[in-house]
């Protein structure tokens, strides 16, 4: 019901053109033209609104009678919008990522260095991973999924090698891997070696690692490590830089190390050598395929050098060894 301009009630769809004076109740519409469009006016503390007019060609709304209802623009806000004591708490789970910058799995690959040890306590002697054909490589970690949104990946692991060729060492290795940075900070723990035979004067080290993560190729590169001997009197300490000094630090060793994950033969965009080169392991460890000269994989110093060994495939030069190198995946 409206409130005709005369003040008695009267239907809808029947009163004035425009209704002028006080009103009520509160609320109360009445019919209103603007020039043929149909509006309606609204009781606002009893006095009439303006004509609010529909668009030309609206239809009414749902419900609101057909062509005998109330057809006008429906209000723009609602006062209730303006409240701010109103919160809201929702739960989700952001997805993990999946764009494969920094895929999981078990990477492979060297590391090497030098190591001042109780038994050579003033020369340091050479020490690297030690490798068993058709085996997984003495240097090996498993970089885990990002969690639910994060960009850290937890890193496992372990190093099976040789000191001086001849003493056999191990060590944990545990850190993380910010995706989007592409930075690896570890630590390696519970280090130990022996001489000849398990056990027998059984030394321990423990220490820091870190490396740059390359999103192209999928490798650990610039890799750098540092560790101190915790069983010596006195015990080492982690150098302040690198390379260590035995007179600044004692005893202990750094050196450096690269990783890759291992070739997937049913990649279907791996593709054969140039003829020049030959398919087979490299420095990343023995399951990692790369295309290399009768000298090993190509050395290099920039990623242009890489260009004449492998024309127009963009192959690029990675500090992933004791030198950089053009590593180029290949198919057998």
């Amino acid at each position: 019901m409206a409130c005709s301009a005369g003040g008695g009630e009267a239907p809808f769809d029947t009163p004035p053109d425009l209704a002028v004076g006080n009103c009520a109740p509160n609320n109360a519409t009445a019919q209103c033209t603007c020039g043929t469009a149909p509006g309606r006016q609204v009781c606002t503390a009893g006095t009439w609104s303006s004509c609010e007019c529909a668009p030309i060609g609206a239809q009414p709304p749902v419900g609101t009678g057909g062509s005998g209802g109330a057809i006008g623009n429906p209000p723009q806000s609602f006062p209730g919008n303006n409240r701010t004591d109103i919160r809201f708490l929702w739960q989700s789970t952001a997805p993990a990522p999946t764009d494969g910058t920094c895929p999981p799995g078990r990477y492979e690959g060297n590391i090497q260095g030098i190591y001042y040890s109780s038994i050579f306590p003033v020369f340091g002697v050479p020490i690297a991973n030690f490798e068993v054909p058709g085996q997984p490589s003495g240097f090996f970690f498993d970089l885990e999924p990002a969690q639910g949104g994060e960009t850290l990946q937890r890193v496992t692991g372990e190093v099976n090698g040789l000191v001086d060729l001849v003493i056999p060492f191990k060590v944990k290795v545990i850190g993380e891997l910010n995706c989007r940075s592409g930075v690896f900070t570890g630590k390696l723990t519970d280090g130990k070696y022996s001489i000849l035979v398990d056990k027998l004067l059984e030394q321990t080290f423990d220490g820091v690692a870190q490396a740059k993560y390359d999103k192209r190729t999928h490798t650990f590169i610039n890799g750098t490590w540092d560790v101190r001997e915790t069983s010596a009197v006195p015990p080492g300490t982690l150098a302040p830089t690198l390379p260590r000094d035995f007179n600044r630090d004692g005893l202990g060793g750094s050196g450096d190390f690269a990783a890759a994950l291992p070739t997937d033969p049913n990649d279907p965009t791996l593709k054969p050598c140039p003829s020049t080169h030959t398919c087979g392991p490299g420095p990343l460890g023995p399951n990692k395929n790369l295309c290399n000269t009768i000298l090993g994989t190509p050395a290099c110093f920039t990623d242009a050098e890489c260009t004449p060994q492998f024309p127009g495939e963009a192959v690029t030069c990675l500090d992933a060894s004791l030198f950089s190198l053009c590593l180029r995946e290949c198919k057998k």
